[in-house]
């Protein structure tokens, strides 16, 4: 295609043939969908949009920032018809796959590909392993990447149609508040219709669709805000999220590989299928190459529109989530492998068709088992958190949540006493004598009487992320007896925590051979005045003592703990504070340190 093509023209009609394989193939493909639908949520992200569905506060990460606004609006209105909350936003995913075959059509179309190119392209994208999956799962990926799409073709067809420009728009903004992402897709093609109405002296027609645009974010992301506390909280929230990217995910974490090992990751391997892989690579080199030789605007304007968003993925997204998160950008390879199918073919459409055909049923081989797995068994998450319900009493038990787990526990568990485990590498100890207490966690356990709920690696661990494949129940044995100087337990949510006074005696059970002590303690600096020394002793044993200069102090000790006769552990700290006489509250009592989480178990 040359550079002189003019996209202010429509592109040829189709025939009715032609009309009616699209039709029978959209059909087909929509019937395949059924077949990804997962039987439960699995990953920390549903968790967070199924708890989003009850109570919507960024904050809390229900869901995480910046809030996918209308992603959830769309999931609540399904739920009227929808009898739970992960079915509703499932039942958004399976809407948006059954559209990715038209729409991507659409938009190939609108590129000026030929028919044969915007089917293939259409059944590539829908039949990619990763977006087959996700298709059927409850992220907000798949739809957003169709409303991307949708909008970019609009825009397109917006270069001779004012309705068109308009109708994109509003698309555009609706795409914007499912996932902010998606405004880099649409800027060439909106770039390019802009362009044209300008030069027809429509400037009231840009106007208008730009406001549209600005209106439907606005209104989206400032709900967003006011459900979250307010703009400055909303906007604290964000700039806290922003900052862990930046440290964790982006290329500036230290933890990060480097972006060279990680190019293979992001644009040829996102997930682990050797040949399905390889042939996608082969046939989107071809037809860059061919583009680039002959100038061909649709391959040049497709990666205008993608590229920004490959960057973006690549310079700041989790790259051990990388294969759900190229789904962003998996248009424009399923676009370019089209388009090298029909490079290689040279016009030959029997050599054209059986490419195709080659390509899709090695990713349909590949992907299958995945999932039957996850269609036909529940995830690890959800099976400890089921067999919790049905096991443990939640008028009598305690249920201590590793961090990992604490968005299925608000999920499945919201009618149980939920604390939260600060020290993720250690098992709490029982803090009442009064209730039972089970320890949830993302681990496989070999605690006594420990139950595992394991999914086998499999297809799925070369498709997904790989968290969330070993989760562990098991009951909390060892108990505390709180006495001289702590003062009674106290608690926020999923939060729980005793204040000590100068000095306080707890006592630990027998524990044969070495054990480990682990605590996590707060110093209140802030009024102290100095910070405090610290002393801890275990049975008149000196584990430690140190000069507490963070508010947040963990210590770990592997200690020789008595077998036969109770643990005696002392703190002491030479600092305590009255608020009250602080005039910075009105607690009365002399407070020293707070105890956070308290670890004791045998060593391993």
């Amino acid at each position: 295609m040359a550079l002189s093509d003019r996209f202010d023209l429509p592109p040829a009609p189709l025939t009715a043939g032609q009309r009616t394989a699209l039709l029978v193939i959209s059909l087909i493909v929509a019937l395949t969908r059924w077949f990804a639908l997962s039987r439960t949520l699995w990953d920390w992200d549903e968790a967070l949009f199924v708890n989003a569905m009850r109570h919507f506060d960024v904050r809390q990460h229900h869901p995480h920032p910046p809030g996918f606004p209308l992603f959830i609006a769309t999931a609540k209105l399904l739920r009227l018809v929808i009898p739970d909350d992960f079915h509703a936003l499932q039942g958004v995913n399976f809407l948006a796959a059954v559209a990715l075959v038209p729409v991507m059509f659409f938009f190939c179309r609108e590129l000026r590909a030929s028919f044969n190119t915007s089917i293939i392209a259409a059944l590539f994208l829908a039949f990619f392993p990763n977006v087959w999956f996700y298709g059927g799962t409850a992220f907000s990926d798949v739809p957003a990447i169709v409303l991307a799409l949708l909008s970019a073709a609009l825009f397109l067809r917006g270069c001779r149609s004012a309705a068109s420009l308009l109708l994109a728009a509003a698309v555009l903004g609706i795409a914007v508040a499912y996932r902010p992402q998606n405004l880099l897709v649409a800027i060439a093609p909106a770039a390019i219709a802009a362009g044209f109405q300008l030069r027809a002296k429509r400037w009231t027609v840009v106007v208008a669709a730009a406001l549209i645009v600005v209106a439907i974010v606005v209104i989206s992301y400032g709900a967003t805000a006011d459900l979250s506390g307010g703009w400055r909280t909303y906007r604290e929230t964000l700039e806290t999220h922003e900052r862990y990217i930046e440290q964790t995910d982006s290329y500036r974490s230290p933890i990060r590989p480097s972006l060279i090992r990680l190019f293979d990751d992001y644009f040829i391997r996102p997930y682990r299928a050797p040949i399905v892989n390889t042939i996608v690579t082969v046939l989107v080199i071809v037809s860059i190459f061919g583009a680039l030789v002959r100038r061909r605007r649709s391959v040049l304007l497709a990666l205008a529109m993608f590229v920004p968003v490959c960057l973006a993925a690549w310079l700041f997204l989790d790259f051990l989530s990388v294969s759900r998160f190229s789904i962003g950008y998996a248009p424009l390879f399923a676009f370019l492998a089209a388009d090298g199918v029909e490079v290689l073919a040279r016009g030959r459409r029997s050599i054209e068709y059986a490419i195709a055909a080659a390509v899709m049923i090695a990713m349909i081989v590949w992907v299958l088992p995945a999932l039957i797995e996850a269609r036909e068994r529940p995830s690890p998450s959800v099976a400890a958190t089921d067999w919790i319900r049905r096991a443990v009493d939640r008028r009598t038990a305690t249920i201590y949540v590793e961090p990992g787990m604490v968005p299925f526990a608000e999920e499945a568990l919201s009618d149980y006493s939920l604390r939260m485990v600060i020290n993720d590498a250690v098992p709490p100890a029982r803090w009442s004598a009064h209730q039972s207490a089970f320890d949830l966690r993302e681990d496989r356990s070999d605690a006594p009487h420990a139950l595992n709920f394991v999914r086998a690696p499999g297809r799925l661990w070369k498709l997904v992320r790989r968290r969330y494949f070993e989760v562990s129940v098991r009951p909390i044995v060892p108990l505390i007896d709180f006495r001289d100087g702590w003062y009674s337990e106290e608690s926020s949510g999923i939060l729980a925590w005793r204040w000590m006074s100068k000095r306080s005696l707890a006592i630990l059970s027998p524990i044969r051979g070495r054990a480990m002590l682990a605590l996590s303690l707060y110093v209140p600096l802030d009024v102290l005045g100095a910070p405090p020394h610290v002393t801890i002793r275990l049975n008149g044993v000196m584990l430690g003592r140190f000069l507490a200069e963070r508010k947040n102090v963990s210590r770990v000790f592997n200690v020789e703990a008595r077998r036969d006769a109770p643990n005696e552990l002392v703190i002491e700290t030479d600092r305590t504070v009255v608020p009250a006489a602080l005039h910075v509250g009105s607690d009365r009592r002399g407070l020293g340190l707070r105890l956070n989480s308290l670890g004791w178990m045998p060593a391993r």
